[in-house]
């Protein structure tokens, strides 16, 4: 179980798929080769599960020739082509309709502007013609709200790299990027169709192929379930919970359950979505959907998204609300991150020891947010993320990821690796403070929430100190005891400081349980954890 430091660079590095389109800059980025196509800094949490949600809702083989089992709500990958595809669509006539009047203003074409006007007179048409224009306008200001009530990320962006929340199928779009100063340039734009060939589908700056990285992982999971690696993980007692036979049987479960999610829960705002497209189909930029090109990730990865994979079951599985659900598996896409960029990290670099019941073979060592300055865990939390970024930043300059065919992209490698690591975990509130000194790990109640969510099936009662364990064994999570010990024998603390960590009190820890309604206390020695789902 312990075997990474043994793993060879080229088994390391070997990709999924093996047929994969090869570009220059991919060989010369360490964080690439390292990682797959791609993690980058420039994504938001948020864009990370709306890119995984539509790879796996889209075709995967092409819509013109295949009429069924075309790949769509499938984690089974076709790998027929080189590199292998998926045709998603890009919403952008519903994007115009709900992002346009509030989108930057000096992005907003005059030809977009005529084309907005026009969609908003065509999206009136469908009212019933009893209706006066005053209620027909107040319609349409109210369809406008509605939507824009799902935006997942605007920011200082154009309107077309807006990005819906991930509620729907109908709200999953793939990227468009507006190419404004060559437009502006054109005086002879004066239609949307003249501005069609200034949308571009193939930059990908903010949906930039971390969500196809992510559904890469299970792909690559689900390609070969009875993988021996998976055989050898699953038979170790810190994974026994997921179950022997329980991988062939995941894929088809959670394929349903994320595609109820998706069609289901809201369904009514789906079929407006699509009204709305439907009627303004003047404003479509290809009469087809186009193919996008999936990237690769390292074979090795299957090991992490086993633990992914029934995480994202348990919060499927939940009885909690689409809009619940679906907060957690962003936090869960943003967890996965930083989970591989550490599990990868770690079959490269050998400097480190082995972290007996993690087969990640790093550690995490989480504080009390509140921890004051003088208490001992807030130290160890604070030298345990110096001692990941250090490691993340090694493992980009090992010799194994050197590029012998042309300059290394050390710059962009540091980006999209350990600065890429703070940065998302700043954002989920992983690690504090956002800025300035003494930045540590912490666990805020919502991370616990979302522990005791992703760890437990729901219904299911374990005592504490099982529950530290397991989060020990998914993500190398320090709480306290035996784990602790653990992660500071790795990070080289001396003998002493680990004597004394199995004594550190976690009773911030049970505290925000028992707030959260997840603990349940039996007698002073013994507390179970209970997701009640």
């Amino acid at each position: 179980m312990n075997g990474n430091d043994c793993n060879r660079p080229d088994d390391v590095l070997r990709p999924f798929p093996e047929k994969r389109e090869e570009i220059p800059v991919d060989k010369a980025n360490p964080a690439i080769r390292l990682y797959g196509r791609r993690f980058y800094k420039d994504q938001t949490p948020v864009e990370y599960l709306a890119e995984f949600l539509l790879v796996f809702t889209s075709p995967k083989q092409d819509p013109k020739s295949s009429k069924e089992n075309d790949g769509r709500y499938s984690f089974i990958l076709s790998l027929n082509s080189t590199p292998p595809r998926y045709w998603p669509e890009n919403r952008v006539a519903l994007k115009l309709f709900s992002f346009f009047p509030s989108s930057k203003l000096e992005t907003r074409h005059p030809a977009h502007q005529k084309a907005y006007l026009d969609a908003l007179e065509k999206v009136k048409g469908t009212c019933n013609l009893g209706c006066s224009e005053d209620k027909k306008d107040e319609m349409v200001r109210l369809l406008q709200s509605l939507f824009g009530g799902f935006i997942g990320v605007a920011k200082n962006r154009t309107w077309v790299t807006h990005t819906f929340l991930p509620v729907s199928t109908a709200l999953l779009a793939s990227e468009l990027v507006w190419l404004h100063p060559r437009a502006i340039k054109n005086s002879s734009i004066n239609c949307w169709d003249d501005s069609k060939k200034y949308f571009e589908s193939n930059h990908h700056i903010f949906m930039a192929r971390g969500g196809e990285l992510l559904f890469l992982q299970m792909a690559n999971l689900f390609s070969d379930p009875n993988a021996p690696e998976l055989t050898e993980m699953l038979a170790q007692k810190p994974y026994q919970h997921l179950g022997e036979n329980r991988v062939i049987k995941l894929a088809n479960r959670l394929e349903q359950q994320l595609r109820k999610l998706l069609e289901e829960a809201v369904a009514p705002l789906s079929g407006l979505a699509r009204l709305i497209e439907e009627t303004l189909k003047d404003y479509q930029i290809d009469s087809q959907t186009k193919s996008s090109n999936l990237g690769w990730v390292p074979v090795a990865s299957r090991i992490e998204a086993l633990l992914f994979a029934q995480e994202m079951d348990n919060l499927c599985a939940a009885n909690l609300s689409a809009l619940e659900k679906l907060d957690l598996l962003q936090t869960l896409c943003s967890m996965q991150v930083l989970r591989s960029l550490c599990f990868q990290a770690r079959r490269i670099d050998g400097a480190e020891t082995f972290t007996f019941g993690f087969i990640g073979n790093y550690a995490w060592i989480a504080a009390d947010p509140k921890a004051t300055t003088n208490t001992s865990i807030r130290q160890m939390a604070q030298d345990s993320f110096s001692h990941i970024e250090a490691l993340l930043y090694r493992v980009l300059r090992n010799t194994a990821l050197s590029d012998s065919g042309g300059t290394s992209s050390q710059k962009e490698a540091d980006k999209n690796g350990f600065q890429l690591f703070r940065k998302i975990a700043k954002e989920i509130g992983l690690v504090i403070p956002r800025t300035g000194g003494g930045q540590r790990f912490v666990l805020t109640p919502d991370l616990l929430r979302f522990l005791v969510s992703a760890l437990l099936r729901p219904g299911e009662r374990i005592r504490m100190t099982d529950f530290y364990q397991r989060v020990f064994a998914h993500y190398g999570i320090a709480l306290g005891g035996q784990s602790l010990a653990i992660a500071l024998d790795w990070n080289n603390g001396e003998t002493g400081t680990k004597n004394y960590a199995v004594a550190v009190s976690t009773n911030w820890i049970e505290e925000a349980l028992q707030q959260g309604g997840f603990l349940v206390e039996l007698s002073d020695a013994v507390s179970i954890v209970h997701n009640p789902g």
